[in-house]
């Protein structure tokens, strides 16, 4: 079962300045209508800023928002995570500087929030403040050293000032412990480009689209690359392949705007709102506030992944089967939607439902094929189910051929065990010890037990 904190991190954070609606006026309004009426002079997050200047709707909608975190302020006090969430619903609807007071304050409160240091990072960056943008960055990293996503940021910031150096000194050892992290080796591939160290740019950046065959760019520097390397016909289909992903990417944002669409646009980000707040009132022991919530939001945006997964871990956590079932069957239907896909897998295998698990989760490999969660999942779904173990362990031993780390080589041990092989348990089990620094100082790791 998917974490209920994976599950909110996963929710996407919207941050343009929403325009008047421009139909659907009546409909929106009934979904949105606050339960009680909002109370100005308690206006704990200074959402009021938003509602002066909001067409109806959307006035509707702050209100809500504003009332439920009132009532969470009621149960926990005013908590850095209610200020995040009042934070990320000024800057959805362009109060960028709104957005930042209310993430210092909670700073204040708490200096090793990482949503206010992300967020203060993301807005000062936006505002081109990059050294201001790069110390919050930083504190964040100190806090989650293991994180690649923060050292992602700086290097992006630090490569923009051409500080090559220190871009390799801060993203080579992620590398090493993260091989699979596609912006990593983005990024190292092009610091070590403009360094014209070639060799070590054509090696990471093959490795970028081996994982991403869609990333554009990293085309364009393979064909830089291999070009100043005298492979002058590796280097032209490069530079096809990057014409030819650039045309679709151009393509692809000619249709975005001409099916641009403000009143489903202004939905979604509302839906994204909704769905942290009623997190927010699950973590409070609410959930049948946090249900209603949800309704609310599959009402304005049927189509939210993030709102029917988490709505769909509620169900399983109470026991709910058939509304549990239920939420399953729409959210496997979103056949692009990865965390979908995967938490449906989960979600089924739980339930017993190994052939639907099993559909989902091939899905997900479909959709993620050189990531090494779906495979390793499906591998552990064929354990479970105690069939196909021989197809159970060439999943097993794709996820560590992409990711060899403790959790996938202790899986293809276990399988091995299952298949009846005894000496590729062993072997792998001894690798899932050495991946995982699992040997003390003194003990011989270099044979097999």
């Amino acid at each position: 079962m998917a974490p209920l904190n994976l599950i909110i991190r996963r929710t996407a954070i919207a941050a343009a300045l929403i325009v008047a609606v421009l139909s659907g006026v009546v409909l929106l309004w009934w979904i949105i209508s606050p339960q009680t009426p909002p109370d100005q002079s308690e206006d704990v997050f200074g959402l009021s800023v938003l509602i002066e200047k909001a067409s109806p709707d959307l006035e509707a909608a702050i209100h809500q928002i504003d009332v439920w975190l009132r009532q969470l302020v009621e149960i926990q006090g005013v908590t850095p995570e209610l200020a995040n969430i009042a934070a990320h619903t000024l800057l959805a609807f362009g109060r960028g500087e709104d957005a930042a007071r209310l993430w210092e304050e909670c700073l204040k409160k708490d200096p090793k929030y990482l949503p206010a240091l992300c967020g203060l990072g993301e807005y000062f960056a936006s505002r081109g403040e990059h050294e201001r943008a790069l110390g919050y960055f930083r504190q964040a990293r100190e806090i989650e050293p293991t994180e690649p996503a923060h050292a992602v940021r700086i290097g992006q910031e630090i490569l923009a000032q051409g500080r090559l150096d220190e871009v390799i000194a801060l993203l080579l050892p992620v590398v090493e412990e993260s091989s699979q992290d596609v912006a990593v080796l983005a990024i190292l591939g092009q610091a070590y480009l403009q360094k014209k160290s070639f060799r070590e740019a054509i090696r990471l950046l093959e490795r970028t689209v081996f994982l991403a065959p869609g990333f554009t760019n990293a085309y364009f520097g393979l064909g830089q690359a291999t070009a100043a390397m005298g492979e002058k016909a590796l280097a032209t289909e490069y530079f096809q392949v990057f014409q030819a992903l650039k045309k679709r990417d151009e393509e692809a944002h000619r249709e975005l705007l001409r099916t641009k669409d403000d009143v489903r646009d202004t939905r979604r980000r509302l839906a994204e709102i909704y769905t942290r707040v009623a997190a927010a009132f699950l973590g409070a022991g609410d959930p049948e506030t946090a249900e209603m919530i949800l309704f609310k939001t599959r009402e304005l945006f049927p189509e939210s992944g993030p709102a029917m997964e988490l709505l769909a871990w509620l169900y399983h956590r109470q026991g709910r089967r058939d509304k549990c079932l239920g939420i399953l069957e729409v959210l496997a239907e979103q056949r692009n939607y990865l965390p979908g896909q995967l938490l449906c897998g989960s979600l089924f295998a739980d339930l017993k439902m190994y052939p639907e698990a099993e559909q989902a989760l091939k899905r997900a490999v479909e959709l993620a094929p050189q990531q090494p969660s779906g495979y390793a999942a499906l591998a552990g779904l064929y354990l479970r189910w105690g069939e196909k173990l021989p197809e159970a362990r060439r999943m097993a031993l794709k996820a560590v051929d992409l990711e060899p780390s403790a959790e996938n080589l202790e899986l293809l041990a276990t399988i091995c065990i299952a298949c009846g092989d005894n000496a590729g348990a062993i072997s792998a089990r001894h690798l899932a010890r050495l991946a995982g620094g699992l040997y003390g100082p003194d003990e011989p790791n270099k044979t097999f037990p």
